[in-house]
């Protein structure tokens, strides 16, 4: 059994942190706070996008790597899998669409007939879940065909994970039903294999002449997501294609500096838990603050985000203890998951 690091610990706690946050803000100016540009909410939104989903990706992929599948537990680790993910998202996602369809005030109601929907197509925040599941099994196939054990087989996965996203993004068209998120299993596969090379291969990843590299395509990156305030890059297929480089480059950074923060460790033991029922929060501060007549931008997001990380705190705690809700809302099957 590994240690946990507090320092990859300290990452997940900012990782599962700036996912709440850019909920709070709403991805798009219909949702969160309804807030569009020139606001400088949407503007740190650009930033939070920039970075949370592929920072919570390489930490799954480096805390995989530690422990990785063997042939003969393929099935028990695919179990696991199904119990730790899918179970989850099927029971806290079918209570958040019932709660979102009841109660007044909640942002992209569905029709009750379209229910099904949930469970085969990515929906709200949950569809990180499937994307996730996707990922373990392809690692998985990785492992046990050794393909990525040695540093030029990793290499080669790496380039391979990389040009089926680009695949994704510029020919694969939008219309083509997005079954169980498999689109965001391709986008942010790049992503967790390089959590499992860092894990694996530090020492030919990174050195003190090599980190040079990574902060200029770093100070790049920051450059061009920076200027999408100024002018409409999302539109430019080269800054797209192009865009990963620069937050690989920051994430190989992150993952090989020692900072560690007691609070964000804290936060981050909760990660999964608040992944799971922030989005109650996230909803539940926005509409209360809005009955009480509280209009202020930044008391709306820090009280909502404060809730959205707090309340699934306490619903792990009371959970907990009964095996049951354990296993079907929080995931929890044994220490080993």
């Amino acid at each position: 059994m590994h240690k946990k690091n507090p320092h990859i610990e300290t990452l997940r706690g900012i990782a599962i942190f700036l996912v709440v946050a850019g909920h709070v803000i709403g991805s798009t100016p219909i949702g969160g706070m309804k807030i569009d540009f020139p606001s400088i909410w949407r503007f740190l939104y650009l930033w939070i996008d920039y970075l949370q989903m592929p920072l919570f990706t390489i930490i799954a992929g480096w805390v995989y790597a530690l422990r990785p599948v063997e042939r003969s537990f393929r099935n028990t680790f695919i179990t696991k899998k199904i119990f730790r993910l899918l179970i989850p998202m099927a029971t806290v996602g079918t209570i958040y669409f019932f709660i979102q369809y009841l109660i007044p005030g909640t942002n992209n109601k569905s029709n009750l007939l379209e229910i099904w929907r949930i469970y085969l197509f990515p929906y709200t925040i949950y569809w990180y879940l499937p994307s996730l599941f996707i990922m373990f099994l392809l690692i998985m196939f990785i492992d046990i065909k050794k393909w990525a054990n040695q540093f030029s087989g990793w290499i080669y996965i790496t380039i391979g994970a990389y040009l089926f996203m680009l695949i994704q993004q510029n020919i694969i068209p939008e219309s083509l039903p997005n079954i169980f998120s498999y689109k965001g299993a391709v986008l942010l596969f790049p992503y967790f294999i390089l959590g499992v090379g860092i894990q694996r291969f530090s020492p030919k990843l990174f050195s003190y002449k090599k980190k040079y590299i990574y902060l200029l395509f770093t100070f790049i990156g920051i450059i061009f997501c920076g200027l999408k305030w100024f002018y409409p890059l999302q539109n430019s297929a080269l800054y797209e294609n192009l865009k990963p480089l620069g937050i690989m480059s920051l994430l190989i950074l992150l993952l090989h500096q020692n900072h560690t923060s007691h609070f964000w460790v804290w936060i981050g033991k909760y990660t999964y838990s608040i992944y799971l029922f922030h989005g109650f929060g996230t909803s539940g501060g926005r509409i209360i603050l809005s009955y009480l007549g509280v209009q202020n931008q930044l008391i709306v997001f820090t009280i909502s985000t404060s809730i959205a990380l707090l309340g699934p705190i306490l619903i792990d705690t009371i959970l907990s203890q009964w095996n049951i809700l354990k296993i079907t809302l929080l995931g929890k099957t044994d220490k080993h998951l």
